[in-house]
C-alpha cells in the first residue's frame, strides 16, 4: 500500500479516535448508559480495582523486599526480572505458535529457567506475589457506587481482564472489597483469550448469548477496552486511568515534577495514595480544594511527624504526653489515630498559650524574662493594648504613661524607643502585674494539677515550636514549686534561637528542622511560618489565661465562630489529613517498612509554597492570620493586597504592599507575575524574615 494514503488512513481512525476518547471521558452521566443496557462488562484491574502503588511494577520491590527479609537475601535484582518475564515468556510462547495470554505459573517459570532457581525458591516467590496482591489491591470507591448502581437495578454485571493470576485469586480479590455478585469472570490467563486483540468480546458475546448492542464494556485501556469492544459491536464507556487524569491537573503535575521519574516504594505508596483517594473520582475535583489540600500536603506531615514522635517518646520513657493548645490539636488527633495499639504513652490534650503560660512565670521582679513575655513585639497594638494583655487599666494610669515619654494611652509601640519606654512603663506598674501574675499562677497550677502533669517524673510536651518559649515558662513554674518533673520537649521545628534554652538544661528536638538545621528544611518553615500555623489550627480560641468555673478550672479562649469560612476550611482540610493517614495506616499495616523522612513530608508542601499555581495564591492569600491573642486582634492577609488596581498604578505602594505580605512568593504569583514587566520583578530584593 501506498505509504501516503496508509498515513492519510491511520491519521483518519487516529482523528476519530481521539474524538470519541473526548466524548467518552466527559460524559460524566454513566448511570444513564447502564440504563440502556442489560449487561455490564467491568474491566477490573485500575478500573473496579486499584493498588496501593502507583505502577504495577511497584509491588515487586515490595515482593523483594519480604523475601530478603523472611528468607535471605535474593542474589539477583527480582523487579528487574519479574518486569521483563512475562514480555519474554510470551514472545517465547508466540513462536511456539502458543496463546500469548500466560498464566502467572508460566510466568515464574520462565524466571525459574532464567535464573536458575530451586523450586522452592520459585513457589516462595510466587506465594508472595499472591499475597501482596490480595493486600495491596483495593477498591475504587468511584466506580464501586456504579457496580451498586447496577446491583440495585438488576443488572447481570460480568467482570473482565487481561491478567495473569488465577481466577480464584482474581476473585478472592474481587469479593474482598465488596465486589461479591457477579455473573461471571472472564480471565485471559484462564480463557486464553484477551481484549488487547478483540477475541475476548467474541468468546463473552458467544458464552452468555447476548447481542452485542444490550452491553456495555468500562473499561480504562483505550484502545483494548473501546476500540475493541466497539469493533464488535458493544457499547462502551472509556473510564481514563487515573495516573493520566491527574496530570490533567496542574498542581498534581508541579508535584510530580517535583520526584524522580523512579519512585521510592514509599513515594510510589504516597502517590497512589493521592491517586486513589482523589482523582479516581470524576466529579469537579475544584469543589473539594481545601479536603484535597489536606490530604495531599498536611497528612503527609501529620502522618510522618507523629510516627518520629511516638519513636522519641518510646525511647525517652516518657509517663505521659501533653499536646499543647492550639497547635498541639491536630497532633494529638493524629497521635489517637496512630496509637491505637497503645504501644505508646498515654496522651492529653493540654489548653495553653504563650500568653496564659508566660505571664503567671512572672514573679516578684520585673527582670528580663518578665519584660520579654510583657513587651513582646506586636504589630498594629498600642500601650492601652500592651497594658490589657495583663488586664491592667490604661485609663487608671494615664498620667504614668505620660511620664515614662508617650503622649497617650494610643500610641501604637514600632520603634526601639518605644519598646524602651514600654519597658519603663511596666516597670513603674510592678505590683499591678504581680497581682494579675499570682492569681493567673494560681489558676494555672490548679489547671495543672487537674490534668495531672504537676505529680509526674518525666513528661513529654509537644506543640508546633519554634522557640521553645512555653517549655521554659514551664519549667520554671515547677522550679519554683520545687517539683522535679523533666519536661522533654517535641516540635515540628525548632529556630535557633531556642538554644538558650538548651543552655540552661531543657530538653528540645525538633523534627522538621531543629535549631535551624538542615537549612534546606528550615528555608521552606521560614518561608512562610504562617502558613505552618495554618494547617495547625484547632476548633476554638486561643487560650487567654484560666478561670475558675463550677469547682473546676476551665481555660478561657477567644471568641470562636465555628460557622466562619475559615473555620469551614480548617474542617476540610484537617479531614483531608486524617483520611490520609488513616488510609497510610492501613497500608503500614501491610508493608511495615514505610518510611518517610522529614525532607519527604515537607517537600509537598514546599512546592506549594515556592511554586503555587495562580489558583492557589488566591486561595491561600486570602487567608487571614493574626499572632496576637487578645481584644485587639488585627488580622493581616497572607498574600491579598488591599487595593489591586491602586497598587498597580503606583509602583511604591506595589512595593509597600509586597513587602508587607506574610507569604511573599504567593503575592509575587497573585499579583506581578502576569501584569508586570520582568524588570520589576527582579527590582524587588529578597526579603528575609527574621
Amino acid at each position: 500500500m501506498n505509504k501516503n494514503l496508509f498515513g492519510k488512513i491511520y491519521l483518519k481512525f487516529y482523528n476519530k479516535s481521539l474524538k470519541i476518547k473526548k466524548k467518552l471521558s466527559n460524559d460524566t452521566d454513566l448511570k444513564k448508559l447502564i440504563d440502556n443496557n442489560e449487561i455490564i462488562s467491568f474491566d477490573i484491574f485500575d478500573t473496579v480495582i486499584v493498588r496501593k502503588v502507583l505502577e504495577p511494577k511497584d509491588i515487586f520491590i515490595i515482593i523483594e523486599q519480604i523475601y530478603n527479609k523472611r528468607f535471605k537475601t535474593l542474589k539477583f535484582n527480582f523487579q528487574y526480572i519479574r518486569s521483563i518475564a512475562e514480555p519474554q515468556a510470551k514472545k517465547i510462547s508466540k513462536n511456539k505458535n502458543r496463546s500469548l495470554c500466560l498464566n502467572i505459573d508460566e510466568i515464574y517459570d520462565h524466571i525459574q529457567q532464567t535464573q536458575n532457581l530451586d523450586n522452592e525458591t520459585i513457589n516462595r516467590l510466587k506465594s508472595i506475589e499472591i499475597e501482596v496482591e490480595l493486600k495491596f489491591c483495593i477498591r475504587n470507591e468511584y466506580m464501586y457506587s456504579f457496580y451498586q448502581y447496577c446491583i440495585d437495578h438488576n443488572k447481570k454485571v460480568i467482570f473482565t481482564s487481561d491478567m495473569y493470576l488465577s481466577e480464584e485469586v482474581v476473585s478472592t480479590i474481587l469479593k474482598k472489597n465488596g465486589y461479591t455478585k457477579f455473573h461471571k469472570l472472564y480471565l485471559s490467563s484462564v480463557i486464553r483469550k484477551s481484549k488487547s486483540n478483540g477475541s475476548l468480546y467474541s468468546y463473552i458475546i458467544n458464552d452468555i448469548s447476548c447481542q452485542p448492542s444490550k452491553m456495555l464494556h468500562i473499561g480504562d485501556y483505550f484502545f483494548a477496552d473501546i476500540i475493541n469492544s466497539m469493533k464488535v459491536g458493544i457499547n462502551s464507556f472509556y473510564y481514563k486511568k487515573s495516573n493520566d487524569y491527574a496530570l490533567e491537573h496542574d498542581y498534581y503535575k508541579r508535584l510530580r515534577n517535583l520526584y524522580s521519574p523512579q519512585l521510592s516504594i514509599e513515594e510510589s505508596i504516597y502517590f497512589a495514595a493521592i491517586i486513589n483517594r482523589i482523582f479516581t473520582d470524576r466529579n469537579n475535583n475544584e469543589q473539594r480544594f481545601w479536603y484535597n489540600f489536606g490530604y495531599i500536603y498536611c497528612g503527609i506531615i501529620y502522618f510522618s511527624f507523629t510516627r518520629w514522635l511516638i519513636e522519641q517518646v518510646i525511647d525517652s520513657d516518657v509517663e505521659k504526653v501533653f499536646f499543647l493548645a492550639r497547635d498541639g490539636y491536630i497532633m494529638n488527633e493524629s497521635y489517637k489515630l496512630l496509637n491505637e495499639e497503645k504501644r505508646s504513652p498515654p496522651n492529653t490534650y493540654m489548653y495553653a498559650s504563650r500568653r496564659a503560660v508566660n505571664i503567671p512565670t512572672i514573679h516578684h521582679d520585673i527582670d528580663d524574662h518578665a519584660l520579654k513575655v510583657l513587651c513582646h513585639p506586636f504589630p498594629n497594638l498600642n500601650v492601652s493594648d500592651f497594658l490589657g494583655r495583663v488586664d491592667i487599666d490604661a485609663n487608671k494610669h494615664l498620667e504614668k504613661i505620660i511620664d515614662v515619654g508617650f503622649i497617650d494611652k494610643n500610641h501604637i509601640i514600632k520603634t526601639d524607643k518605644d519598646k524602651l519606654k514600654l519597658s519603663k512603663l511596666f516597670t513603674l506598674l510592678a505590683e499591678d502585674v504581680f497581682t494579675v501574675s499570682a492569681e493567673e499562677r494560681k489558676n494555672l497550677i490548679s489547671y495543672l494539677e487537674q490534668i495531672n502533669f504537676i505529680n509526674l517524673k518525666k513528661v513529654a510536651i509537644v506543640d508546633i515550636g519554634w522557640q521553645g518559649t512555653i517549655q521554659h515558662s514551664l519549667t520554671k513554674l515547677m522550679l519554683s514549686l520545687n517539683k522535679k518533673i523533666k519536661i522533654n520537649g517535641y516540635y515540628l521545628g525548632t529556630f535557633a534561637t531556642a538554644k538558650q534554652f538548651v543552655n540552661k538544661g531543657l530538653s528540645i528536638s525538633g523534627y522538621m528542622c531543629n535549631f535551624s538545621k538542615p537549612q534546606q528544611n528550615f528555608d521552606v518553615v521560614d518561608g512562610c511560618v504562617h502558613i505552618f500555623e495554618f494547617i495547625f489550627s484547632a476548633p476554638h480560641g486561643s487560650v487567654i489565661k484560666f478561670g475558675k468555673a463550677e469547682n473546676t478550672i476551665k481555660p478561657i479562649c477567644e471568641p470562636y465562630d465555628g460557622t466562619s469560612s475559615k473555620s469551614k476550611t480548617i474542617i476540610k482540610f484537617q479531614q483531608g489529613a486524617l483520611d490520609f493517614i488513616r488510609d497510610f495506616k492501613e497500608t503500614e499495616k501491610d508493608f511495615k517498612e514505610i518510611n518517610i523522612s522529614a525532607e519527604s513530608a515537607i517537600k509537598p508542601l514546599s512546592r506549594l509554597l515556592n511554586n503555587p499555581t495562580y489558583d492557589e495564591t488566591v486561595y491561600f492569600g486570602n487567608l487571614k492570620h493574626s499572632e496576637y491573642v487578645g481584644e485587639h486582634n488585627y488580622n493581616t492577609y497572607l498574600a491579598k493586597a488591599s487595593s489591586p488596581w491602586k497598587m498597580y498604578l503606583n509602583p511604591f505602594r506595589f512595593k509597600k504592599e509586597y513587602y508587607s505580605s506574610l507569604w511573599k512568593v504567593g503575592f509575587k504569583k497573585r499579583y506581578m507575575g502576569y501584569i508586570l514587566p520582568k524588570n520589576f520583578l527582579t527590582s524587588l530584593k529578597p526579603f528575609k524574615k527574621h
